[in-house]
């Protein structure tokens, strides 16, 4: 195993510096903070189970037919069982009844909810220090947040991903549809990637033509290039990404429509809170790429604990952008705010929940 330490004035700072050197697959070992007469500091050993260059190689697409190293997918397996078996024997040494009582509730509440026992941890020692500490604190640095819009995504190129069934094509309009609802002189671009799909295909050329937006298909490195240069002058060109085969990387599709001629391209990740906690790790691993982009939660209103949304930013890092519900396609989408995903997470109550809505 690869063990590397870094240090960092808060807890963000290091985090983004272990995911940019060490890759989603490292596992904080150890964390100190402190503060001295130069202010706060913090420190955390980062543990790799392979070198970094191999993570660097398996998200490049190198290596063998799947995009990882030989072996890793055995090495992983057997480091996910080690890692539950630390866990569990972790866990009995929490002892709730040593944090002030609203503390042991939310944790309890947050366990209960599904959140992973490794975050539970990393709540239980930061409050266990700070009796007066809200919960809530230690929370929005494990889930951050950047909202959906002009204001905070200047980029022009816009990409949607995700697997089959997540409602990935119709995020994609609802996002345009904010963004015109925001700007109604604003020039968007849809491009459809996704051109095997008959359904999604019809579905955005239709809201394209209603909206009075552009449409264009590219399948193809070739026919993406054109595109692209047919959309320069447009402020938001917002891209349908197909989804992912069980054996195929987010590496590879690049390759095969050649995405890094995109100009300022983020990739959104459109995923749902009733996946499976190993699905979503899956689907995290599997979309992994080093453009910026967000997690935007889909289907919210089919789901019945919202724990995933606060353990798969602790392990991804990747912000959340927007929150969709409900069938339509008008008015179900927002942008992420902090209070939102508090009401959601700890009352349940939707977006579009009226208490939600006037902020009550």
């Amino acid at each position: 195993m690869q063990v590397k330490t870094f240090t960092g004035p808060d807890t963000k700072t290091v985090l983004a510096r272990i995911k940019q050197e060490m890759g989603l697959e490292a596992v904080i070992l150890s964390k100190h903070e402190g503060c001295d007469e130069s202010g706060p500091w913090c420190e955390m050993t980062a543990g790799l189970e392979r070198p970094a260059s191999a993570v660097k190689k398996m998200d490049s697409g190198n290596g063998n037919g799947n995009g990882a190293p030989a072996g890793w997918g055995e090495w992983h397996r057997e480091w996910s069982e080690i890692r539950e078996h630390l866990l569990a024997l972790m866990k009995p040494g929490i002892q709730l009844d040593e944090l002030a009582p609203r503390q042991r509730v939310a944790l309890e509440y947050l366990e209960r909810e599904g959140v992973d026992n490794s975050v539970l941890l990393s709540l239980f020692r930061r409050m266990h220090k700070n009796p007066d500490l809200s919960v809530l604190v230690p929370l929005s640095e494990m889930l951050p947040v950047r909202p959906w819009g002009e204001e905070q995504w200047r980029g022009q190129c816009h990409a949607v991903s995700g697997p089959f069934g997540a409602g990935k094509t119709s995020t994609l309009i609802r996002m345009a549809i904010s963004l015109r609802s925001r700007r109604p002189d604003m020039r968007i671009c849809i491009i459809n990637a996704d051109c095997e799909r008959g359904n999604g295909r019809l579905l955005l050329k239709h809201y394209a033509e209603l909206s009075d937006m552009s449409y264009l298909e590219a399948g193809d490195p070739v026919s993406f290039a054109n595109a692209l240069r047919e959309t320069r002058e447009y402020d938001k060109v917002l891209i349908d990404l197909p989804g992912l085969g069980r054996n195929d990387t987010f590496a590879k599709l690049e390759e095969k429509l050649g995405l890094r001629t995109a100009r300022d391209l983020a990739v959104h990740l459109v995923l749902a809170p009733s996946y499976a906690p190993a699905q979503l790790s899956t689907f995290v691993r599997q979309y992994v790429t080093d453009c910026p982009g967000s997690i935007i939660w889909t289907k919210l209103d089919e789901a019945c604990t919202f724990g995933a949304l606060v353990s798969l930013a602790a392990s991804s890092g990747l912000p959340v952008s927007a929150l969709s519900f409900g069938p339509g396609l008008k008015n179900t989408l927002t942008a992420a705010r902090d209070v939102m995903l508090w009401r959601l997470l700890f009352k349940h109550q939707l977006p579009c929940d009226a208490d939600t809505r006037n902020g009550l």
